[in-house]
């Protein structure tokens, strides 16, 4: 009778924890709430009702009461890797991030598989800004499982943030590297190198595959400074290439570099050729990175530009009529200049080429500038601005030069078109002044009216 009675009781209690977990999972919270401490009230320290209950208070919002009954639960049972890991995740929410620290890792300690705590922990490092810890605890999950959803979406959603598209954009660029590679091979061989902004490394593999006498790289991305050490490795040059994953304004002589570097090779330019802080960089490596009559390639880097027109790209900039409505006033809104493929968008060319700025990288000093430029038109259309793009000068008789053009192949950099305040139509032989300024990190383009 005894063995009977306890396993009739033992079908009782796990009759009612699972009906107190269905209703909880349909979000019935007074009734799992009394079911769970209907168990509670024949066995007061039962772990399971009161890992329960701690559900049940956290849905309601009540975190505090939520870790205390998950405490209990794991005091009573303490191998339980569900438990810490509710645990954890009420600490997160109640802001004690060292707490779910140590109870995801108590998880992982008793279950080394547990994808639901790799995850959370992974979740926790990237609330903390710990993006390589966070990585690793998305891969561990994913290697475990690889259909993961959350493990799979997170870390998806760190390499989108911190890892641009134009990477891959940069390294198919074949016209790019080839002019860099050519430039490389001519002027390296025997010269200390510092490459900054390695991205996947690829200059600086340039720099030691032409005979370099050393090579240091730097890329401040740390996600992406310990994927270019892996490509490093594949491609035999570890070895050969000093990766710091620093910026190179925290880059120290006799630590970091073994002396001045003799040639400076960089790629730090966005699509309007200032925008990645590329001045500031190039002064501060000149002052305390380079030799005084260091070599830097590319040489010279210039902004180029023409009047560009065209009912398709019109339609990016400015808004008349709708369905017989005017919505004209929206134009308030039109983006001052935007990024686009301008092979892929059909337009008009209206002026030949010209200067709006040109570089010399090789000088220790940049300051803001501006001026005006006076274009003629070429031809007949309605002018909506300017597309710019740039060119590099990378050494004697070697240019690159992303010019827009119909079906062109992927390129490093988006072309820049710089909005007129409003379109204008024009004559072959009209004039039109502009008025380009930059201030070492921006450049900004506008037409200048006549009175």
């Amino acid at each position: 009778m005894l063995r009977q009675r306890n396993m009739t009781g033992a079908t009782t209690k796990n009759n009612v924890l699972d009906r107190a977990k269905d209703r909880l999972i349909a979000g019935e919270l007074d009734q799992a709430n009394r079911l769970y401490r209907e168990v509670l009230g024949r066995e007061p320290r039962n772990p399971a009702a009161l890992n329960g209950l701690g559900l049940v208070a956290g849905a309601a919002g009540n975190l505090r009461a939520a870790a205390d009954l998950f405490k209990r639960a794991i005091a009573e049972q303490p191998g339980e890797p569900e438990f810490h890991n509710n645990l954890g995740i009420a600490l997160v929410r109640l802001n004690n991030s060292p707490g779910a620290r140590k109870a995801f890792e108590q998880v992982v300690a008793l279950d080394p598989t547990n994808v639901w705590a790799l995850t959370n922990m992974g979740t926790l490092h990237e609330t903390e800004r710990q993006l390589d810890q966070a990585i690793v605890a998305y891969k561990r999950a994913l290697a475990i499982d690889p259909h993961a959803p959350t493990a799979r979406a997170n870390l998806a959603n760190i390499y989108r943030t911190e890892v641009p598209g134009w990477h891959f954009t940069m390294m198919n660029d074949d016209k790019r590297n080839r002019a860099y590679d050519d430039a490389i091979r001519r002027l390296v061989p025997g010269r200390g190198v510092l490459d900054i902004g390695t991205g996947a490394g690829l200059l600086a593999m340039m720099a030691a595959r032409a005979g370099a006498q050393w090579v240091t790289t730097c890329e401040s991305n740390r996600v992406v400074a310990d994927v270019a050490r892996d490509i490093l490795v594949a491609n035999d040059l570890a070895p050969s290439i000093n990766l710091v994953g620093k910026h190179s304004t925290a880059l120290v002589l006799g630590v970091d570099l073994p002396r001045r570097a003799d040639l400076l090779v960089c790629e730090i330019f966005g699509s309007t050729l200032i925008n990645e802080e590329l001045l500031p960089t190039l002064e501060h490596a000149r002052a305390n990175l380079l030799q005084p009559d260091a070599i830097v390639v590319p040489r010279r880097a210039s902004m180029i530009g023409c009047l560009v027109g065209g009912a398709a790209l019109g339609a990016y900039f400015f808004a008349d009529k709708a369905v017989g409505f005017s919505v004209a006033r929206f134009n308030e809104f039109a983006p001052p200049n935007l990024g686009m493929r301008l092979g892929q968008i059909a337009h008009e060319v209206l002026s030949a080429d010209f200067t709006i700025f040109d570089f010399d990288l090789g000088q220790a000093k940049f300051t803001p500038e501006q001026r005006r430029i006076d274009v003629v038109a070429t031809r007949h259309g309605r002018c909506f601005g300017i597309a710019q793009w740039i060119r590099l000068d990378l050494a004697e008789g070697i240019i690159y030069e992303n010019r827009p053009s119909a079906g062109a192949e992927a390129d490093s950099w988006a072309h820049m078109v710089h909005r007129f305040d409003a379109p204008i139509d024009l004559r072959p032989g009209d004039r039109l002044e502009v008025l380009a300024r930059h201030d070492r990190f921006q450049l900004t383009i506008s037409r200048v009216h006549s009175d």
